[in-house]
């Protein structure tokens, strides 16, 4: 009998005994990766929406930290569960007879495989991804594969006119490679954002203090963050030249909705996504919806129906 493993900080919700509709393949929560917290945001959506779902660590690993969401663990035999794999991980190590790949940044490029099996249903995270993920398979996807998580928290992430902005700040990442080609000036005191902020709490706070943030990574969700809590943004191209990626043509780079920062709180609390994400996986598959499980989710979490 499959069950579902409440972590410790959630040991006081209750959830009965059931089969999982769906795990979720991912690394212990941070706050530092927005493709990671989209995967547990991902398992929040699918337990209010009515699927019990969780997450299951990637192979080989554990899981320490879990985000304070509605999600949870998971002890048991995989059997019909859909396993849903990000493209960091190769092939299907959980065995899973119903896949789901969502690619959330490119196929192959930061761990995993460049191409996919065909019995499986692949997702993009924005539509930015699509022509890249159809070089991993052979039927080609569209916009209706498009799975868009809101993984900006509003009560993380908010401006605060009140703040006094004291500092800039730099942010690597993935940029790590530009940021030696194009150091900046020391002599400018800019900080690194990784060293002042251990925590998803501490992130809002300086960022509400931050004059200027200058960015080597140009695909990162950090500029979002940035840019609602009243910061100046600032990524640098190859040519070592900085400017505001919300108004460039690059090709890599975020998607910058026209009203991300009024959007921004409905898209995070927006479980309505399951809908289309549900009506794009097969009718064979043995997926229901349990009423009596989206009320009970619904209550606890004192958030309405979407």
């Amino acid at each position: 009998m499959k069950h579902l493993r409440l972590p410790k900080h959630q040991i006081n919700r209750f959830l009965p005994n059931g089969q999982a509709q769906f795990l979720i393949v991912t690394p212990s929560f941070t706050h530092r990766s927005a493709g990671v917290r989209a995967l547990y945001r991902l398992c929040h959506h699918l337990n209010r929406s009515g699927y019990p779902s969780a997450v299951i660590p990637m192979p080989g690993q554990s899981i320490a930290d879990y985000s304070s969401w509605f999600v949870y663990g998971y002890a048991g035999e995989i059997n019909n569960a859909v396993v849903i794999y990000p493209e960091i991980i190769s092939g299907n190590p959980y065995e899973a007879t119903h896949v789901v790949r969502w690619v959330l940044n490119e196929p192959g490029l930061l761990g995993g495989d460049k191409y996919y099996a065909d019995n499986e249903i692949v997702f993009v995270y924005d539509s930015q991804k699509i022509d890249i993920a159809n070089t991993a398979i052979k039927t080609a996807i569209g916009s209706n594969r498009v799975l868009w998580v809101g993984v900006v928290d509003p009560d993380i992430i908010y401006p605060d006119p009140r703040v006094e902005k004291i500092f800039d700040c730099s942010f690597f990442n993935k940029g790590y490679p530009l940021s030696l080609r194009f150091p900046l000036d020391p002599s400018l005191g800019v900080k690194r954002i990784e060293d002042l902020t251990p925590d998803a709490v501490s992130l809002g706070n300086v960022l509400r203090q931050t004059r200027t943030l200058y960015s080597y990574d140009h695909y990162s969700n950090i500029l979002r963050e940035a840019a609602i809590c009243g910061c100046e943004v600032r990524v640098i191209d190859s040519k070592g030249v900085w400017h505001d990626p919300e108004h460039c043509d690059c090709q890599l780079n975020i998607v910058w909705s026209p009203d991300f920062r009024r959007t921004y709180k409905s898209q995070f609390h927006d479980s309505s996504i399951i809908h289309r994400f549900i009506s794009q996986l097969p009718s064979s598959w043995p997926i229901h919806r349990r009423s009596w499980y989206r009320r009970l989710i619904s209550a606890l979490t004192r958030e309405p129906f979407s």
